[in-house]
């Protein structure tokens, strides 16, 4: 066998390893890519529930406040107003669309 021979094959088991090699890190991606949507679904799941308990907890602020304390009647009042703004805004708003 001559050195251009032994070159080839050389070259030739490098190219089997190279090639080994990429269909790894074609696995690791495909894996690494199904855990990022795990995550990304885990994620979304976790923050659906945070919404929950942020809005579980303003429930249980209003219905404290209905309690008769003084802060949280404080609140209620706040929120009373808020909604009331909230309404004035909705009412404009049809007038707005009847007028048109």
């Amino acid at each position: 066998m001559n050195q251009s021979e032994s070159n080839l094959i050389k070259l030739e088991q490098k190219l089997y390893q190279l090639a080994g090699a990429y269909q790894n890190i074609k696995k690791e991606r495909k894996t690494l890519e199904e855990e990022v949507e795990a995550l990304k679904q885990n994620l979304k799941a976790s923050r659906t529930e945070a919404l929950k308990w942020k809005d579980d907890n303003e429930k249980l602020k209003v219905a404290n406040a209905m309690l008769g304390d003084a802060e949280h009647r404080r609140l209620m009042k706040l929120r009373v107003n808020k909604l009331i703004k909230e309404l004035d805004v909705c009412i404009a708003q049809v007038k707005n669309t009847k007028d048109e």
